[in-house]
């Protein structure tokens, strides 16, 4: 049985590629390539493997550390606050896996289904394990 939990943030982030000029940053990124960065509404979503029914009282256990983690980067922009985006570009991709990392700290990686990070209704990362 899987039990599938969201948590919804507004975060901002540069899309820059440091080690490119401004002319391959413009021509990679397109508008999202701006001095100011630029934001999302994102969801997080995370199938969580329940391997009996007494587990469903894990739900809030489950939903409290989603909305620890989402509550973390909500209202911030990622590359000044988050330091493992520092010198990494925030994409789904990048935010996805910093997101998994965060969760395996808390939680067993057989406990984890899949991660879904999604940026936009049409846009969306999902790391299977």
């Amino acid at each position: 049985m899987i039990l599938t939990l969201k948590s919804s943030f507004s975060s901002a982030h540069f899309y820059a590629q440091p080690l490119w000029d401004k002319t391959q940053n413009e021509n990679t990124f397109g508008r999202c390539y701006t001095q100011y960065g630029h934001g999302h509404n994102y969801t997080l979503e995370v199938g969580f493997v329940l391997h009996n029914s007494q587990e469903l009282s894990r739900r809030s256990e489950y939903q409290n550390l989603l909305t620890q983690l989402t509550t973390r980067l909500d209202h911030e922009h990622l590359n000044f606050v988050i330091p493992e985006f520092k010198d990494k570009v925030p994409t789904t991709e990048n935010i996805a896996l910093y997101f998994l990392d965060k969760l395996k700290s808390s939680v067993s990686e057989k406990d984890l289904s899949y991660i879904k990070l999604y940026e936009m209704d049409t846009l969306w990362t999902e790391i299977r394990l």
